[in-house]
């Protein structure tokens, strides 16, 4: 007799919890806040808008004023509700300049204890050499892992996970 009591169900796909969303910016206005809080809309290559809120606290990789015109990767957290509208609008947790002066790789996720990302494409290797900050730009003394963690880093190896040693982290302290 054959036992059906069991069923086969698919594994869980891992996801990222950051996604990038690139794009020309195509105009920039006050949201709320007396003009501390901005909106952006950008268009993707595929003609498709997307608005994202940029307020203190999006962490920018590079320190230079985004004006219209410009390319721009903002990442948002796919945990967070967004808002039912078009053009879709989300709150921007990271902000790439497309003119950004690191030339490499970058990844936006979370990690866990043992340092790999949460989409399991990524493994974390440090070294004496890696410069690991928080969003102000101080130093970062604590554990890493269980945090999300903009990585830059130029070479990596082509396994699954792929292995890298980075050459800076920096820590979304404000995102536990």
């Amino acid at each position: 007799m054959c036992n059906t009591d069991w069923q086969q169900t698919e594994p869980e796909e891992a996801t990222a919890k950051f996604v990038p969303v690139m794009g020309t910016i195509r105009s920039i206005s006050d949201f709320s806040n007396g003009g501390c809080v901005k909106l952006f809309s950008l268009i993707k290559k595929d003609g498709t808008v997307t608005d994202f809120v940029v307020d203190a606290s999006t962490y920018f990789t590079e320190n230079i004023p985004l004006e219209e015109g410009m390319t721009v990767t903002f990442y948002y957290d796919t945990d967070v509700p967004a808002v039912l509208i078009y053009p879709p609008q989300y709150r921007a947790v990271v902000g790439i300049p497309g003119e950004g002066r690191f030339d490499g790789n970058i990844k936006v996720d979370y990690f866990n204890s043992e340092l790999i990302s949460r989409d399991n494409m990524l493994k974390l290797d440090l070294s004496d050499d890696t410069k690991i900050f928080m969003q102000n730009g101080q130093y970062f003394n604590g554990d890493i892992a269980e945090h999300n963690l903009v990585v830059f880093y130029t070479t990596s190896t082509k396994s699954i996970p792929a292995e890298t040693t980075p050459e800076k982290i920096v820590v979304l302290c404000n995102m536990q």
